[in-house]
């Protein structure tokens, strides 16, 4: 079973505040490439048994993606999507919206991204949310790593500040999205300190070489075990992302360099998220 932990759904158009279209103009990103993401995201999934989705809510940054327009989208194929919603802590009624995602939309899983939301992980608020979320079993997926968002503290991203927070709640599960590029040995010493905390490799393979360290890395740590697919949709695909993380010791050419064991890769391809993060499997419904 293949599950994609990692996917987005949003339409650019409506959901983009004036602030995040000028970071991708800065960029050079023009989200016209993506198409229609609601369609696409429909069926370039297919390539996995089951695909986790959410939106982004960080009105620090430009991003306000309705959760219950993205829990909308999730009700159209119930048998291989799941709902994590999106909270933003600076909001004033976040907890509500927590609850009501939860309770009356389905999310089972929760979405929080401190670079983009302008907060810091150990923030107090952040702390309401986990202790919710551990109460109620629900895993928060984080967005670890660097972005080409603006204006926010890089060091929010800092993989070593989920330390903290896994040492204060020790049954949350946790997934720190991207391996924390460019941090990934931050992040391989905190997924291995810690029982119930993950990464994800989605968005990794863009850059072969820093993606090809990182995984031996993993290996010489043993820490691969640790490590879930997924691929970032829109950004890319599910299909190309399994492609692309197979293809990943064609890098090292004929250099001689150690590869990353194949069975290692398919392991994590094929890991069971689910399981790991206690989500329903949607498709014994």
């Amino acid at each position: 079973m293949i599950i994609d932990i990692h996917t987005h759904v949003f339409n650019a158009a409506h959901h983009f505040g004036p602030k995040l279209n000028a970071d991708l103009e800065r960029c050079s990103v023009n989200p016209d490439v993506w198409g229609n993401v609601e369609e696409r995201h429909l069926e370039t999934t297919k390539a996995a048994d089951v695909a986790v989705v959410f939106g982004l809510q960080a009105s620090a940054t430009g991003w306000n993606i309705p959760n219950n327009m993205v829990a909308g989208h999730v009700a159209k194929a119930p048998e291989r999507l799941l709902f994590f919603a999106s909270i933003d802590p600076l909001c004033d009624n976040f907890m509500e919206e927590l609850q009501s995602c939860h309770q009356q939309l389905g999310a089972v899983g929760v979405k929080l991204s401190p670079l983009y939301q302008n907060v810091h992980p150990q923030d107090k608020r952040c702390y309401e949310i986990y202790h919710y979320c551990q109460q109620h079993g629900l895993p928060i997926l984080f967005h670890t790593g660097t972005s080409f968002v603006s204006g926010t503290p890089l060091d929010y991203s800092r993989p070593v500040h989920f330390d903290a927070v896994a040492i204060d709640f020790p049954e949350l599960r946790m997934v720190l999205a991207h391996l924390g590029h460019p941090w990934e040995g931050e992040t391989i010493a905190v997924i291995r300190r810690h029982a119930h905390v993950y990464a994800d490799i989605s968005a990794l393979y863009y850059r072969p070489w820093q993606f090809y360290n990182s995984m031996r890395l993993l290996v010489e740590y043993k820490a691969q075990h640790k490590v879930l697919f997924g691929s970032d949709f829109p950004f890319t695909t599910t299909g190309d992302s399994i492609t692309q993380v197979r293809a990943l010791n064609n890098v090292t050419g004929r250099s001689g360099l150690p590869e990353v064991p194949a069975d290692v890769i398919e392991e994590i391809i094929h890991r069971d998220a689910l399981h790991l993060l206690n989500l329903p499997n949607p498709l014994k419904k």
